[in-house]
């Protein structure tokens, strides 16, 4: 099965090397050619394609560029033919894509970052006219660089508050615990390693138990001890309004970039 990947930046170079190791054959374009030389030189069989239009046929194009750079594409997307269309620029709803790309055959992924470990949260939306076998195709496209969920398009501002964006939080909560770590004299270095083993190891008792997380906090709180006076302290400071204050404002501003992007203002 072919796929072609228009864009060989960050994230279209990781889409690219976890769909050639999920053996399907891989295509590549970028309009900067070094890009492109780079990557086919990473992985040989990732093959290099001299214009946008060569992607015609595959049984489907990822368009893996920003969402600025989509406008100047349109014209020459439109020309091409494939069964399946996936979109990751993020803020263009599906009804943007489908108008410009003369297509029903629409489907939005919306990654996180760390599709470049294989490890991409993913969330997929599709449009109604596109068939159980192109959604399936997704699917396994999208699950070869992390966890896929189906979402409906509504839910897409959510997601972006909780993966898209919330892989940031979680950046910023390892930061501040690794630099809780160095105050009690933990070199930074080995403080990160230890915040972000805690955070694997956090992930991977909560979907290994199947618990809530709050069961699983509360069976870490031992009474009097020093876990429930830290969750105390968390409490005390706004950790939860923070939090939920967080994902709110990511969200909106998702909706707020569809919108403009609905009215044609990019």
């Amino acid at each position: 099965m072919r796929i072609s990947i228009i864009g060989a930046g960050n994230m279209g170079a990781a889409i690219a090397t976890a769909v050639s190791n999920a053996g399907y054959e891989t295509e590549v374009y970028d309009s900067v050619e070094e890009k492109m030389t780079t990557l086919c030189q990473k992985d040989e069989r990732i093959k290099a394609l001299s214009s946008v239009e060569m992607a015609s046929s595959s049984d489907a194009i990822i368009i893996a560029v920003k969402p600025q750079v989509l406008p100047s594409l349109y014209s020459m997307l439109r020309e091409v033919e494939t069964k399946l269309w996936i979109s990751i620029a993020a803020g263009v709803p599906l009804s943007v894509l489908e108008d410009h790309l003369g297509s029903g055959n629409v489907v939005r992924f919306m990654p996180n970052i760390a599709a470049k470990s294989g490890k991409s949260v993913t969330a997929i939306a599709a449009g109604e006219n596109v068939s159980t076998e192109s959604r399936d195709l997704a699917f396994s496209i999208a699950s070869s660089f992390g966890s896929a969920y189906f979402l409906p398009e509504s839910l897409f501002p959510a997601f972006i508050g909780i993966s898209g964006s919330g892989i940031a939080f979680y950046f910023e909560m390892m930061h501040q615990m690794a630099m809780a770590g160095v105050k009690e004299g933990i070199p930074y270095p080995e403080a990160l390693r230890i915040a972000s083993d805690t955070a694997e190891s956090a992930a991977a008792l909560q979907k290994e138990t199947g618990m809530n997380a709050i069961e699983l906090e509360t069976k870490v709180c031992s009474a009097a001890g020093t876990t429930i006076e830290g969750v105390k302290a968390l409490q005390d400071r706004g950790f939860a309004s923070a939090v939920i204050n967080a994902v709110e404002s990511a969200a909106r501003k998702s909706v707020e970039l569809e919108e403009k992007a609905r009215y044609g203002e990019r």
